[in-house]
């Protein structure tokens, strides 16, 4: 999809029905003001607009996108990427911001750094991130309950049979099968939740140096680049210590990192 079409189906199903996302008047209007600075091309005034109301619901994943979406035309793609980031961990399954987060990290073309990949971080990107918490529950709340029924209908068969010394029922396979997904989907329930506690940052800068102690003039070792997600560990003054996943753990500025969990 071309910059341009992008920006027309964000405008068009986004930016434009979410002019009512507010019940408070006040913010409404500061809401439609905001957008009606970004149609116009007014990107840092729109920005400033943003950033100010995002200062009065600091989660609200509407705002965090549109925000992201002037940051980017004002050339901020790394903040832009962690300000949609932020966004979808306030909504995972905002299809406005997956799209945006996919289109702009297109855009930035993220270099890659030697690391392993972790089986747990596939996990992560392709079953924890894109699905919300509740959507887990809900399914493993069913999967339990028709799992109970069928396996009680069945021991209910099972002992009639056997008072009546009739041949026995077969297993019934669905319940196997309900109770895999029950086991499946609480464990990734369980990993949604788990993965909640992890406080994890984007690099907001061009480049980076991923240095071994905290302080200026330490010895770098590994070259972090704008867009990537790390994961942060401790804060020691003007400085952060991160791990980039399946790679090494370092000190980088705070102002190098926005946080996104």
């Amino acid at each position: 999809m071309s910059k341009f079409k992008f920006l027309s189906v964000f405008v068009l199903f986004f930016i434009l029905p979410a002019l009512a996302w507010s019940q408070n008047p006040s913010t409404e209007q500061a809401f439609k003001q905001a957008t009606e600075l970004y149609l116009k091309k007014d990107y840092e005034k729109a920005r400033d607009e943003f950033a100010k109301l995002l200062d009065q619901d600091p989660n609200n994943a509407t705002i965090l996108t549109n925000l992201a979406l002037s940051e980017f035309q004002l050339g901020k793609k790394p903040l832009a990427i962690g300000l949609l980031r932020k966004a979808l961990a306030s909504e995972p399954d905002l299809a406005t911001a997956q799209a945006g987060l996919k289109f702009i990290q297109g855009q930035l073309q993220v270099k890659e750094v030697p690391h392993q990949i972790e089986t747990y971080e596939t996990v992560r990107a392709n079953l924890l991130q894109p699905v919300p918490l509740f959507a887990y529950l809900v399914i493993s709340a069913l999967s339990f309950f028709a799992m109970g029924w069928v396996l009680l209908s069945y021991g209910g068969r099972r002992k009639k049979a056997l008072e009546e010394e009739a041949s026995l029922p077969s297993f019934p396979v669905i319940g196997l099968i309900l109770s895999v997904c029950f086991v499946v989907f609480t464990t990734l329930a369980i990993l949604k939740i788990y993965d909640a506690t992890i406080m994890r940052g984007t690099i907001i800068d061009e480049k980076v140096s991923l240095q071994t102690a905290p302080g200026d003039n330490q010895v770098a070792i590994l070259e972090l680049f704008g867009g990537m997600e790390v994961i942060l560990r401790q804060t020691q003054d003007d400085w952060v210590q991160v791990t980039y996943p399946g790679a090494l753990t370092g000190w980088i500025k705070k102002s190098s990192v926005m946080m996104t969990r």
